[in-house]
This record gives structure tokens, C-alpha cells and sequence, in this order.
């Protein structure tokens, strides 16, 4: 029994919290004494810190790597998307762009055409080029224009720089313009600066025309306009033809060598405009299907009676018997 006791007694001495308590209290403010001092707990949490900061960061990689990881590929499958959306833009407003430069051209030059017409024209007509045949031998144009939009033969086209030719041929839906340059092709025309008349006949070349009618001593100079005289009934007056580009005299010879280039464009006409002409203007061109119509005259006609007397050579040979 007294063994036992004594063994209770031990436990419960050890047990007893009083000298713990007292240690650790003592230790506590020890502890804050040189704490509230010197700041030895800020120092002791900085190390520790340190300490712990590797520790932190390997713990946390995994996750921070997959985060990474994941916004790697979004962001690299949201860049590939957007960069196609922005192409397919890019295509749409270059496409866009062409169209709307394409349209401001032909604005232009429709607006040029309509600039360009003399004031004696009482229609036109907007006619695109379906084919064009430009050889030595031919210079000709076919236009989407005919018959049922009142095209007619003998009939004036024209571009922004000047005349193009006259039609040749008219079918129901479409009509054959021949060039000024084809070779079987002449108009009257006129010098702008001295007012010399002569005729320009086409060589085969959309770029050059030929004046072969002119004597060695006419005024003629390099860079000369030459428009439509008026003559001949197709073409009124005032449309430009060319510009002179050669002029030689030969000592040998009449005829000078006079050459010009056209101010159409030709071969890069894609539009053409017909003309029609108010017939009641000074300057509008004889309408051939109004002589056509002309009753005939004789010889004995009063219409042609000479306004001179009775006794006139010509009185005498138009006077009826």
C-alpha cells in the first residue's frame, strides 16, 4: 500500500501545472520585454519568412504552371481565331475598297463624257465594249447597244478624249463601230489653231492616223489640235480628232508627210457614248435618211435657179425651155 501511495503522490506532483506555469510566464515576458526593445519578434518572423518563401513556391508551382499552361493555349487558340476573323475582314474591306474605286473611276468618267458633249447633242447613250478587233486591216468595236435602244447607222461615238468612229453595222442588240484609225475609215477635220481643213484617214494603228492631203506649204506645226470640220454630213464640228506628233516636207514632193495621234483612247476604251444630235441646230450634221427623202430635181427645177439675172451664163443653162 505504501508503494502505491507513494506512486500516486509522484503523478500527481508532476502533474501539478504550477511550475510549468510559471516557467512559461516568465519566458513570456522575457520575451516580450526584448520584443517591445529591440523588435527581436519582427526579426525572428523576417527569417522565418525567408526561410519559408522557398517552401511557398514549391508548394504553389503546380497550380501556378497549370494556370500558366492553360492560359498559354486559350490565349494561343483565341489569337489563331482572331487573326482568321481580322484576314477575312482584311479580304472583305480590300474587296470593298476595289469596288468602291472602281465605281468612283467610272463616276469619273461617265461625269468626263458628260462634260465632253457638244451642246447641239439632244440624247446619248451609254454603250459598254463587248469585243474589239484592232488589226492592220481592221479597226473595229462591238457594243451592247442596238437596234431596240434606236441605234442607228452612220451613227457618232465618242469617249472622254475625243471621237472614236461612227457605226458601221447595227444588228437588234448590238451594232459594229469602225474606228477612226481603220484604215477604210476617213473624217473631215480641222486645225484648231489656223483653221486649215483636210481629211485624216485611219492606218491600221490605233495610235496614229494620217493627214495625206496636205501641199508641203501648209502651216502645220508638231503638237497641233485637229478637231471634226463639220463636213461630210456624219460629224458636227468641234469634236477633237488628234494631235499632230509628225510633220516633213520632201523637196520632191507635193504632199507633205503629216501624221497625228488619236486623243480617244482606243484601245482602252471599255464604255463608248452614242451620240444623237438635235437636227433643228446650226451645227448638228446632215441627217442622211432626210436627203434620202428629197424629192429629185431637174434641171428646169426653180429651186435651183441662180439668185443672178437672165442674162448670167448659169440663168441661161438652168432656165426651162
Amino acid at each position: 500500500m505504501a508503494f502505491a501511495g507513494g506512486g500516486l503522490n509522484r503523478a500527481s506532483r508532476d502533474s501539478a501545472p504550477g511550475p510549468r506555469f510559471f516557467l512559461f510566464a516568465v519566458l513570456s515576458v522575457v520575451l516580450m520585454y526584448y520584443d517591445q526593445r529591440d523588435g527581436w519578434s519582427s526579426r525572428v518572423r523576417y527569417a522565418m519568412q525567408a526561410a519559408v518563401y522557398p517552401v511557398q513556391v514549391a508548394v504553389g508551382s503546380p497550380r501556378k504552371l497549370w494556370t500558366s499552361t492553360s492560359s498559354f493555349f486559350e490565349s494561343r487558340d483565341a489569337l489563331r481565331t482572331e487573326n482568321a476573323r481580322l484576314l477575312a475582314r482584311e479580304q472583305e474591306l480590300s474587296l470593298a475598297t476595289m469596288r468602291f474605286a472602281t465605281l468612283e473611276q467610272e463616276n469619273a468618267r461617265l461625269r468626263a463624257l458628260d462634260a465632253s458633249l457638244p451642246p447641239l447633242v439632244k440624247r446619248s447613250q451609254l454603250a459598254d465594249v463587248v469585243s474589239a478587233d484592232l488589226g492592220r486591216l481592221r479597226q473595229r468595236l462591238v457594243v451592247d447597244k442596238g437596234d431596240r435602244n434606236d441605234v442607228f447607222r452612220a451613227q457618232t461615238a465618242v469617249d472622254t478624249h475625243g471621237l472614236i468612229g461612227q457605226t458601221v453595222r447595227v444588228g437588234p442588240w448590238s451594232a459594229e463601230i469602225m474606228l477612226i484609225t481603220d484604215p477604210e475609215h476617213a473624217v473631215p477635220v480641222e486645225f484648231v489653231r489656223t483653221g486649215l481643213r483636210t481629211i485624216a484617214v485611219g492606218t491600221g494603228d490605233d495610235t496614229d492616223l494620217e493627214l495625206p492631203f496636205l501641199p508641203v506649204n501648209s502651216d502645220v506645226q508638231v503638237g497641233d489640235s485637229i478637231v471634226t470640220s463639220g463636213l461630210g454630213g456624219v460629224f458636227p464640228a468641234g469634236l477633237p480628232v488628234g494631235i499632230i506628233t509628225r510633220f516633213a516636207r520632201d523637196p520632191d514632193q507635193i504632199l507633205a508627210q503629216v501624221r497625228a495621234r488619236p486623243s480617244a483612247t482606243l484601245a482602252r476604251d471599255r464604255q463608248v457614248m452614242l451620240l444623237w444630235f438635235d437636227a433643228s441646230h446650226p451645227s448638228a450634221p446632215v441627217n442622211p435618211k432626210l436627203t434620202e427623202e428629197l424629192p429629185p430635181v431637174s434641171v428646169g427645177d426653180p429651186v435651183l435657179a441662180p439668185p443672178a439675172g437672165k442674162d448670167t451664163p448659169a440663168a441661161k443653162a438652168v432656165a426651162p425651155p
